[in-house]
C-alpha cells in the first residue's frame, strides 16, 4: 500500500492542476478507498483542508490585496503589477490575475472542506472527535463560499466534492441560493462542533459568529437596495437573526472577549489571545511561504534596507513599501484615537536617526498590526485575522441598532480606544452609519472594509464622495474569471 505521504502529495498535485482551472483534467484525485480509513486519516484531511486559507493567492496576500487596496486604506507603490493598480483604480478586468488566483483558491478550499465532509462521517473513530471534524469541514466550506459570494455574487456551487473532470462543469447559481447554502453549512457547524479554543481552527463560537456576519450581510444590503438582493424582503428578519448569532459570541461563551492593550491582540506571541476567534495561522519555521507569511513585507515600509525600530523598542527589517496607507484615511481617525496613536506608525529610529510622518523621511505611516519582531529573512510568523472579537461585537451592535445592548456594544470598542460614548439618541439609520465608520477604524488593514461597503451600498458615497476615488468598472461584484468562462461553457 503507498504510504499516506505520498497519496496527500498526489493529491497535492491533482488539486494544484485543478486550481488552473475548474475544468482542467484533476490528475491524482484522493480514493477514498487507499486514505480515509483512520482517525489519522481524517485529522491529516481536515489539517489539509485549513491549510488552503495562508497560501499566497489567499489570505496571505493575493485576497488581502483584493478586499483592500480597492478602498481607501491603502494605494500602491508605482512599480507593482498592472492588474493590482487596476484593484486600487476599481477598474479590475475578467482578467485581472490577483482576482483569478483568489476565486481558484476558494474553489480548492471547497473541493478539500467537500473531502472532509463526505469521507470523514464513515471512518470508525471517536464519534465526539468525528462530529468536530466534520463540523470543521461545514464551517470552512460556508467560509469559502462567503468569500466567492461577496467578490463575485452568482457564482457555481460545488455541493460535493470533484472527483472527475465532468463535475467540474457548473453553471452559476443564485446568489440567494448559495447563501441559503452558506446558511445550512453553518448551522451544520454549530451543531457538530464544540466551544474549545484549538490554535488555529474553527469551533463553535467561530460558526455562530460567520453566521451573524452572513445574516448582517443580508439585512444591509437587503435594507440598502444592494443590486442583487432584491430576494431579501424583510431585511428586518435578518438583522434579528444578526442579532441573535452575534448575541451567543457576545453573551453566551466566556472563552474571547476584548483584550484591553490594543497591541497585545497582534502581538505574534499572543497566538491563544482573546480576541483571535479564527485567524490563518502560520509559522516562520515553515518550508515554503504558505506554511510562513510575507504579509509584513508587503505593508511595512522600506527604508533604506536597513532595520527599523520602534519608539517602543521593537525593530524588524524594512519591508517592500508595496501597499502605501492612504492619507485620508490616516486622517479620518480621530486624534485621540488610540488605534491610530498606538497601531499606526508615524515616527521610526534608522540608523540611529529619527524619521517621522509627515515630511520626515517616512512617506507613510504604516500598521503594526503586521508585525514579527523575530521576522527570519522574508519568514514571519504573523497569522492572518479572519474573524476577531471585536468584529463580532460590531456586528452585535450593528444588528442590534441604537438600543441599550447597541450602545453599550460600540462603547465599548470606543472606550477601549481612548474614546467618549457615542452621541445618544441617534437615529437607526444613524446609528448603523455610526457603527461602519467605527468598523473602519476598528478592522483598518484586516480585509473587511470593501465588503462593509458593499453591503452598505455605499461604494460611491465614500470612496468616490469622501476620498475622491474614482470607481471604473462595478464597484460591487468582480466579474467572473476569463479562464473560467473560456472553459466552461456552462458559465454565461
Amino acid at each position: 500500500m503507498q504510504s499516506k505521504k505520498l497519496i496527500i502529495t498526489t493529491f497535492l498535485i491533482g488539486l494544484l492542476a485543478l486550481s488552473c482551472s475548474l475544468e482542467e483534467n484533476p490528475v491524482g484525485f484522493l480514493s477514498s478507498e487507499n486514505f480515509y480509513e483512520t482517525e489519522g486519516d481524517a485529522l491529516s484531511a481536515v489539517a489539509y483542508a485549513y491549510a488552503i486559507l495562508p497560501e499566497i493567492e489567499y489570505y496571505s496576500r493575493h485576497f488581502y490585496l483584493v478586499t483592500t487596496v480597492p478602498t481607501e486604506e491603502f494605494t500602491l507603490k508605482p512599480d507593482v503589477g498592472a492588474s493590482q493598480h487596476d484593484l486600487d483604480q476599481l477598474r479590475p478586468l475578467a482578467n485581472n490575475r490577483e482576482v483569478t488566483d483568489v476565486f481558484r483558491y476558494a474553489y480548492i478550499g471547497v473541493n478539500r472542506a467537500n473531502m472532509v465532509i463526505e469521507e470523514v462521517p464513515q471512518i470508525q473513530m471517536d464519534e465526539t472527535l468525528r462530529n468536530q471534524l466534520i463540523g470543521e469541514g461545514h464551517f470552512l466550506r460556508a467560509l469559502h463560499y462567503f468569500n466567492l459570494v461577496r467578490l463575485f455574487g452568482d457564482v457555481p456551487l460545488h455541493a460535493s466534492a470533484i472527483r472527475d473532470v465532468e463535475s467540474t462543469m457548473q453553471g452559476l447559481t443564485p446568489q440567494e441560493d448559495i447563501y441559503q447554502f452558506i446558511i445550512e453549512d453553518l448551522n451544520e457547524a454549530i451543531e457538530l462542533m464544540d466551544q474549545q479554543n484549538r490554535y488555529g481552527r474553527a469551533n463553535q463560537v467561530a460558526a455562530w459568529g460567520l453566521l451573524s456576519k452572513v445574516y448582517l450581510h443580508l439585512a444591509s444590503a437587503g435594507a440598502t437596495g444592494v443590486e442583487g438582493f432584491e430576494f431579501v424582503t424583510d431585511p428586518e428578519s435578518y438583522y434579528e437573526l444578526a442579532s441573535v448569532y452575534s448575541g451567543y459570541v457576545v453573551n453566551d461563551q466566556n472563552i474571547y472577549y476584548l483584550e484591553e492593550d490594543l497591541r497585545e491582540i497582534f502581538s505574534v506571541y499572543n497566538e491563544g489571545g482573546p480576541e483571535r476567534i479564527f485567524y490563518a495561522t502560520v509559522d516562520r519555521a515553515g518550508e515554503n511561504e504558505g506554511n510562513y507569511s510575507k504579509m509584513p513585507l508587503l505593508i511595512n515600509p522600506y527604508l533604506d534596507g536597513a532595520e527599523i525600530e520602534l519608539l517602543d523598542g521593537i525593530s524588524f527589517p524594512s519591508g517592500w513599501n508595496h501597499v502605501i496607507t492612504e492619507e485620508g484615511f490616516y486622517f479620518s481617525f480621530d486624534e485621540e484615537d488610540l488605534r491610530r496613536n498606538e497601531l499606526m506608525v508615524d515616527s521610526v529610529i534608522v540608523d540611529g536617526e529619527y524619521l517621522t510622518y509627515p515630511g520626515g523621511g517616512i512617506e507613510a505611516p504604516f500598521t503594526r498590526k503586521f508585525i514579527d519582531p523575530d521576522q527570519t529573512g522574508e519568514q514571519t510568523s504573523t497569522d492572518i485575522p479572519i474573524l476577531r472579537y471585536s468584529d463580532i461585537l460590531l456586528t452585535y451592535a450593528e444588528a442590534e441598532g441604537p438600543t441599550a445592548e447597541g450602545y453599550n456594544a460600540i462603547n465599548q470598542i470606543r472606550n477601549r480606544a481612548g474614546l467618549d460614548d457615542l452621541e445618544p439618541g441617534l437615529s437607526p439609520s444613524d446609528f448603523r452609519d455610526a457603527v461602519l465608520d467605527e468598523r473602519s477604524w476598528e478592522l483598518a488593514f484586516e480585509g473587511h472594509r470593501l465588503f462593509d461597503l458593499r453591503r452598505t451600498n455605499k461604494m460611491e458615497e465614500i470612496l468616490q464622495g469622501r476620498y475622491g476615488k474614482t470607481i471604473h468598472n462595478n464597484a460591487y461584484y468582480y466579474e467572473i474569471p476569463q479562464i473560467e468562462r473560456d472553459v466552461n461553457d456552462l458559465i454565461d
